[in-house]
């Protein structure tokens, strides 16, 4: 059985099943500067540690899905960061962190790994917004490099309609 199998049998049986908490938001409590355009994204390559230990935490706490730090990491985000030719590295990477953070965490039940897309766009700044198929190109692309990073699932997350 693979591990989304065992997942939708586990929500079937009527499980609890325990998501993480606001990754982003932890990681600006922490201390790690939030970027303007990009969010809680720029972190995963200006502060990895961080980020892997965040995960590690929600692990430890109870949590069975972990969502990767990908929530502003579209083309769109990272270019407007000045991030824009390291999306396929920082999306890949943030794959990796929750993996390593899994490993590290040393538990005895599955973890599954979710990978976040969404239409966030910062601070209503209008400078960053693509046009509607720009932005489903970068959409689709970043559910690519997460699914071919190993993601279990993706998580459609604050999405609002931009057409």
């Amino acid at each position: 059985m693979t591990t989304f199998d065992e997942l939708r049998r586990r929500l079937d049986d009527g499980e609890i099943v325990v998501l993480d908490g606001g990754t982003g938001t932890e990681l600006e409590r922490r201390g790690v500067p939030m970027d303007s355009v990009a969010w809680s994204g720029a972190a995963i390559h200006t502060h990895p540690e961080v980020v892997r230990q965040v995960h590690e935490d929600y692990i430890q706490a109870g949590a069975d899905i972990v969502i990767t730090n990908t929530f502003a990491t579209c083309r769109h985000s990272l270019e407007g960061a000045g991030l824009g030719d390291l999306v396929a590295d920082i999306n890949t990477r943030s794959v990796s962190l929750v993996n390593e953070a899994i490993n590290a965490a040393e538990v005895d039940r599955p973890i599954y790994v979710a990978g976040a897309i969404s239409t966030f766009m910062p601070r209503n700044n209008e400078e960053f917004m693509p046009s509607l198929s720009v932005a489903k190109a970068n959409y689709r692309e970043q559910a690519e490099l997460l699914a071919e990073a190993g993601v279990d699932l993706i998580l459609m997350e604050m999405m609002v309609d931009m057409g």
